[in-house]
């Protein structure tokens, strides 16, 4: 500041200058003081701005998520379930949700060109956002006062679906520009294109252009055509508004903005636009298509088992089943069934089988039930509802019995009247009785017994082994039978004299395995329903193994013993006659029925070294009260379609049997013991030995053989009802089904 000039008074003095005048000495030292000390308070100012834009700025770009490693093969995915030849059995989405991982090479060139039209023309060019739209998005906030979006690059999409909620706040759309730039300096433009399409949502919860095009089109999308190419490029803008299930004209209306997009971007002609518009499509709404759903859901509850149900990617499930024999058994379990109608008074006669290859475990066929849509039709009789066999399970006995050395398979056991005590059971006692009630066959081979399913016999033969340890038997072949608490973990105690006859339901994937144990010569395998599962890139997660779990349960000459006994066909003559459909007259083969109480449950098992198989035809409520008409026994009911499906499903393959283990030996005709037991006269030494063998049956001296039983699906002549399979409310009552 300028001093003022000196005056003088008119007296001539002089003024002396004020101590506080600016322009004072004393002033001018103070004012340099305060300009120093602004000066610095204006410098620790900026010094702090700095510092906290520096913080926030660091904050900022802390809070970004990682860019790093994106994968669209690892973004949640469909689990994809094959049969063992590649046929497709079942699309399994998250939560429905679906989604299924495509290379960009894989996608319809049309398709690629329709959403970058639409969504992105300078995508190919920019830097991950584009500064005019971002302009143009910015006016428009301003006007609205509000953040109301809009500008967003395909790349700022991307991010928006990957990585940031759908709020709308300037904070979230600063990260998006950020990350938006982050991403197009790392990857590709072909590999955020890759990325951006497999995430998209394009409505009725399919996700990615892959599971869009095989849901509304039935193709893949690298086969897409213009039409469909640029109806699925119009609908990630807004899924629910373009549905092209619910409102396919207002999907067609968009569908014509975004050809004309490719119009104006010259990438097609007028007159491709004009074909395209006026082609004529037919949008699919999807569907559960699932074929073999009962075994689908098994293979469900495998995976679960495994750890891998909730898997984050995409699984490709490679199983045990075959479809062509799949079909084959569905067929024949509804054509069965059918034919049996007649036998059902109530019209609740239901039917399932299942088929294993002995020498594995791996279950190639799996009908739960005649029809998954049908009346409790997704009710599976093979893995889940547990059913009575009858006498099916009597060469499980008959084999423990052998293997406990107190019988061979010539052995005569006295077929007559016997009454046992059975603790809670009206009356206290139990009398078995044979197929035809107070008929009874005197003393009989063991082989004979078996075949002919003489009860009993069959009970004596448990008594001989002991029910604890029959049970136990029962268990290391794998069949968990249900106790009278109704748990397949019963104790010992639980379980009666009718355990072999059927008294205690099973369930028939439990059957299947341990028959197995039979026609694999005592080697049991654990049921296996899956070979292989991988992500879609080929990384193996799980892969079966036939040694797994494979252990020696029974000793082979025994499994060797009751194969033969049951191949024969002589054997069963006694009540069956010969030529039934228990025997394949083109290949050796073994096979038993099973009939329940009042004919409630028909059932045929048998096996040969390829191919072990149970069908089962019963009751869909497991009412205790319903059963099918008289003499519907399992030879009738049930081996028809046994037999048809075991020579249909063998054909073309040579005819197998089994060499003789080296712990047996040939004793005379087709018999076979035990090297370390060559001869045991007579089961608990009830029969007094005999001057002559017994005769086999149909040689002189012997019982005539039953007549034949009559062709299938020809009603059997009226007879008297089976009595003594099981005695009344024997069996623990078994689920209803939902709803019954």
């Amino acid at each position: 500041m300028k001093a003022p000039a000196r005056y003088q008074t008119t007296s001539g003095r002089r003024p002396r200058a004020r101590l506080h005048a600016p322009w004072s000495p004393l002033g001018r030292r103070r004012s340099r003081r305060v300009a120093v000390r602004t000066l610095m308070v204006l410098l620790a100012g900026l010094i702090v701005l700095a510092g906290a834009g520096d913080v926030y700025a660091t904050s900022f770009f802390d809070s970004l998520p990682s860019v790093q490693g994106l994968d669209s093969s690892a973004f949640r995915g469909d689990t994809l379930i094959y049969d063992r030849n590649g046929v497709q059995l079942a699309d399994i989405g998250h939560h429905g949700d679906h989604h299924q991982d495509v290379t960009v090479d894989k996608i319809s060139p049309k398709l690629i060109q329709a959403t970058i039209d639409t969504e992105d023309r300078s995508f190919w060019s920019n830097e991950g956002y584009d500064a005019q739209g971002i302009a143009r998005a910015a006016l428009a906030d301003l006007r609205h006062r509000s953040v109301v979006g809009g500008g967003s690059t395909i790349t700022q999409q991307l991010v928006k679906q990957r990585f940031l909620t759908a709020d709308q706040t300037y904070q979230r759309k600063l990260k998006e520009l950020a990350l938006a730039y982050q991403l197009n300096q790392i990857y590709s433009k072909q590999q955020i294109l890759q990325l951006y399409l497999n995430q998209n949502d394009y409505g009725e919860q399919q996700y990615g252009v892959e599971s869009a095009a095989l849901t509304y089109f039935h193709k893949h999308a690298k086969e897409l055509d213009l039409a469909e190419s640029a109806l699925l490029a119009g609908l990630p803008q807004s899924p629910s508004t373009y549905d092209p299930v619910l409102r396919f004209s207002t999907a067609k209306l968009r569908q014509a903005e975004v050809l004309d997009a490719m119009l104006r971007a010259g990438d097609i002609t007028v007159e491709e636009r004009d074909k395209a518009a006026a082609e004529e499509l037919h949008v699919n709404a999807p569907t559960n298509t699932a074929l073999a759903p009962q075994f689908v859901t098994y293979v469900q509850s495998e995976l679960e088992r495994l750890g891998l149900a909730n898997s984050d990617q995409q699984l490709i499930v490679r199983t045990t089943l075959d479809w062509k024999q799949q079909q084959l058994g569905e067929q024949v379990v509804r054509d069965n069934l059918n034919t049996n109608k007649f036998r059902d008074k109530d019209g609740l006669l239901t039917s399932a089988m299942v088929a294993m290859d002995p020498r594995t475990g791996e279950l190639t066929a799996y009908v739960g039930s005649p029809d998954f849509n049908g009346p409790a039709g997704n009710y599976d009789f093979v893995g889940v509802q547990p059913v009575n066999p009858g006498s099916s399970v009597k060469p499980y006995t008959y084999a423990a019995l052998v293997n406990s050395r107190k019988a061979t398979m010539d052995t005569l056991i006295l077929d007559g009247p016997k009454d046992y005590s059975v603790p809670g059971l009206a009356g206290g006692k139990y009398t078995p009785h044979n197929y035809n009630v107070n008929t009874y066959y005197g003393a009989q081979p063991l082989r004979v017994a078996l075949s002919n399913s003489l009860n009993v016999s069959a009970v004596k033969a448990e008594e001989a082994v002991g029910i604890p340890q029959l049970v136990d038997f029962y268990r290391n072949l794998g069949l968990r039978p249900l106790g009278a608490d109704g748990k397949p973990e019963a104790a010992t105690n639980q379980y009666g004299p009718t355990l072999t006859l059927g008294g205690h339901a099973i369930t028939l994937l439990d059957h299947v395995t341990a028959l197995s144990v039979l026609a694999n010569l005592g080697y049991y395998h654990p049921p296996e329903a899956i070979l292989q599962v991988a992500t879609n890139k080929g990384q193996s997660l799980y892969q079966s193994d036939p040694e797994r779990g494979k252990r020696l349960a029974l000793d082979p000459g025994v499994a060797f013993i009751i194969s033969s006994i049951l191949d024969d066909d002589q054997n069963r003559s006694l009540v069956f006659g010969r030529g039934t459909p228990l025997h394949l007259p083109d290949r050796h083969a073994a096979a038993k029925t099973g009939t329940t109480t009042d004919f409630q449950d028909a059932l045929t098992v048998g096996w040969t070294p390829q191919l072990a198989s149970v069908f089962w035809v019963g009751d869909q409520s497991s009412q205790q009260g319903h059963h099918m008409s008289g003499n519907s026994d399992g030879v009738y009911v049930a081996a028809p379609a046994w037999h048809r499906f075991m020579e249909e499903a063998l054909k073309g393959q040579k005819d197998e049997w089994y060499q003789p283990p080296s712990d047996v030996m040939k004793v005379g005709g087709n018999s076979w013991t035990l090297r370390d037991t060559p001869k045991v006269e007579s089961l608990n030494g009830e029969v007094k030995p005999a001057p002559s063998p017994s005769p086999s049956p149909g040689a002189p001296g012997a019982p005539p053989p039953a007549p034949p039983p009559p062709p299938a699906g020809v009603p059997p002549d009226p007879g008297g009802p089976v009595a003594g399979h099981c005695p009344p409310r024997c069996t623990p009552p078994l689920p209803s089904p939902p709803g019954g």
